[in-house]
């Protein structure tokens, strides 16, 4: 089996139990805090927190056009996994499954995001910058809001 080059996986460690990590992505005023890449702002428009539920959000990059994104949640298992639909909310055809995994070591939270969905490696990549720095913030975020 050939591997796809075009899914992105991360895997990161937070200093705090899943259903923490887990409700960082699902309370709308958390995820305000941190959503987006460093120097980034977003502007949750909508969250629904519910399997078939949406959410809508503008990511404001200093000098670029907003970039508006929406989804809908697929998969809603707290606090073990959440996965739902991540793209541009003015082209439906632009969408990728984006998958969360939430495992407790000792204490912390190893949280694995998948991405599937993406057309090529360029895409890989610049989400996975994206993603990783997002997932910067957040990992402040949880250590200022414990």
């Amino acid at each position: 089996m050939m591997s796809d080059d075009t899914i992105l996986v991360i895997t990161r460690a937070f200093e705090a139990l899943p259903d923490r990590v887990f409700d960082a992505w699902l309370t709308r005023e958390e995820w305000q805090c941190w959503i987006g890449p460093e120097g980034v702002d977003c502007d949750i428009h909508l969250l629904e927190p519910r399997v078939g539920g949406s959410y809508r959000l503008t990511m404001h990059v200093g000098g670029q056009p907003p970039i508006a994104v929406a989804g809908v949640f697929k998969v809603i298992d707290r606090p073990r996994l959440l996965s739902f639909t991540w793209g541009a909310a003015d082209d439906p055809a632009r969408q990728s499954l984006v998958t969360l995994t939430f495992l407790e070591l000792n204490g912390k939270t190893e949280m694995t995001l998948r991405q599937e969905g993406l057309g090529s490696a360029a895409n890989r990549e610049q989400f996975g910058r994206g993603w990783n720095s997002a997932l910067n913030k957040l990992d402040r975020y949880l250590e200022h809001n414990r």
